[in-house]
């Protein structure tokens, strides 16, 4: 008897995970508990305040709460490898700028396949860049801040923190013939009081991170990196009218899942979160923070993953680029 007992316990056991894997894998049962939404950046920033609304929404939407969890640090490398490192059944989302594809390429050993490891969900929103400098820098244009740097050369330094900033940096010096020192930090948010300190005289990042501090007068905006001007700041020239149309980087903001995770939970993860970006609400609220929705199913993202890569591979060459 006593073995009878015992073998009941063990197949039941057994047969316990496969049960609960299945429950997982079905989109209708989908999600069993709260999911974590990994985001490379710290929090505080443009980037991190669309992934907090994503999350509220989606939440909301799936009826389980998405807990935002930030992992700075190494361009991405961290939020990514513990992605992958999570158990693949749809409950850990990745939250990663367009850039993050290219953080393999400026990362040598880093392991990561971006095409071959993430599977993307959808474009959650974009991040409008711009070019400011601290005020102890004369130029009040581009051209000007140009002939700076040709003139008294090592004296700009430039902050960068994500491979979108250090591809504007890379660009620029191209494109204006000069040289800056590129000064690394973890995010737009520790780069900014190095900025505002005339630590650093230049800085590519969101528009959203700069604006207050050029209308307080702290800062001093040149140029916008958008196809058109902001209505934040109309004055303010695109870097194509300044004569910089080649200073063109990738700002829209992405959400994937590992690839192991089953395609039908992807569909159903993929499907809420158009749904979220498709509200009039979060267009209303991204517009007050100077940021923008975009929206792109997870096979338009593929294909412009795939189209990016190359770019990207190709600049790093030209340029000799690396996250370092």
């Amino acid at each position: 008897m006593r073995r009878f007992l015992f073998c009941i316990a063990t197949a039941a056991t057994l047969a316990s995970p496969v049960v609960s894997t299945a429950q997982t894998a079905n989109p209708a049962s989908f999600p069993t508990r709260p999911l974590r939404m990994l985001v490379p950046v710290p929090a505080g920033g443009p980037s991190d305040f669309i992934a907090r609304q994503v999350a509220q929404q989606l939440g909301t939407s799936l009826g389980h709460v998405v807990t935002v969890e930030n992992k700075p640090g190494a361009n991405g490398l961290l939020a990514a490898r513990e992605a992958l490192a999570a158990t693949a059944d749809g409950h850990t989302l990745l939250y990663a700028p367009g850039s993050m594809i290219a953080t393999p390429l400026l990362t040598k050993g880093s392991g990561l396949d971006w095409s071959q490891d993430f599977a993307p969900l959808g474009k959650v929103g974009r991040v409008p860049f711009a070019l400011a400098v601290h005020p102890s820098v004369s130029a009040r244009t581009v051209a000007e801040l140009v002939k700076h740097g040709g003139q008294q050369p090592g004296t700009l330094n430039v902050a960068t923190s994500t491979p979108s900033e250090v591809l504007a940096a890379a660009q620029f010096m191209k494109a204006a013939g000069i040289q800056l020192t590129r000064v690394p930090y973890k995010g737009g948010t520790q780069a900014l009081p190095d900025l505002l300190a005339g630590r650093v005289q230049m800085m590519f990042g969101p528009l959203s991170l700069l604006q207050p501090q050029a209308k307080s007068g702290a800062l001093r905006i040149l140029a916008v990196l958008a196809p058109e001007r902001s209505a934040a700041l109309p004055d303010v020239p695109t870097m194509a009218e300044a004569g910089m149309a080649d200073v063109d980087v990738p700002t829209w903001q992405g959400l994937y899942t590992v690839a192991k995770v089953p395609a039908a939970l992807r569909a159903r993860l993929a499907a809420d979160i158009d749904a979220v970006m498709a509200k009039p609400d979060m267009r209303v609220e991204f517009e007050r923070r100077m940021l923008a929705v975009e929206r792109a199913s997870p096979q338009e993202l593929t294909a412009t993953i795939t189209r990016e890569l190359a770019v990207w591979s190709a600049l790093v060459d030209e340029y000799k680029l690396s996250a370092d």
